[in-house]
């Protein structure tokens, strides 16, 4: 969705936003049959890349107007956040069990594109929005990578310009 937003940004395809729409409304009908008031997302478990869906949703109402598409897109965002921020301080869901519903958190196995995705997506909900808190989240988010995690542990390698894997034990 987010690929063909882009395209369609430079091509204005009618196709191309039927597709999205289509696609949109899959993803609408996957959180229409799992949500409930404490749980907004799109099946049982969060896992990887979440901050991927809300924002394809995001970018879904943004070509569309829909606004059931931007109603999904802030709910579903603002659950996952609720479930990776606590106060000033990051924690992605763990690669090792993931945050099934219902479940307790794994404590490790936090993943460096897990932080960066959610920034990337931050970043586009702030241009959409100009909401002060999801620039606040990015700030915090990026330090993750500095040492500001729960192991006071820098991810970032300043040497090679990359990061290391994880957050273990």
């Amino acid at each position: 969705i987010k690929g063909l937003y882009y395209y369609n940004s430079r091509h204005n395809s009618p196709e191309i936003v039927q597709l999205i729409r289509t696609l949109s409304a899959k993803l609408a009908m996957l959180y229409h049959a799992v949500s409930s008031s404490d749980w907004e997302w799109f099946e049982n478990s969060l896992t990887y890349a979440n901050s991927l869906l809300p924002e394809a949703m995001l970018y879904a109402w943004l070509t569309t107007k829909d606004p059931v598409f931007k109603n999904i897109a802030v709910k579903t965002f603002d659950f996952l956040l609720s479930n990776t921020f606590t106060g000033n301080d990051i924690k992605v869901i763990s690669n090792r069990s993931w945050l099934h519903r219902d479940q307790p958190v794994h404590p490790f196995g936090e993943q460096p594109i897990d932080v960066a995705y959610t920034i990337g997506s931050l970043d586009i909900f702030y241009e959409t929005f100009k909401d002060q808190d999801y620039l606040h989240k990015i700030k915090i988010a990026f330090n993750w990578f500095l040492g500001k995690n729960h192991l006071q542990q820098v991810v970032y390698n300043p040497v090679t310009g990359g990061c290391y894997d994880g957050l273990e034990e």
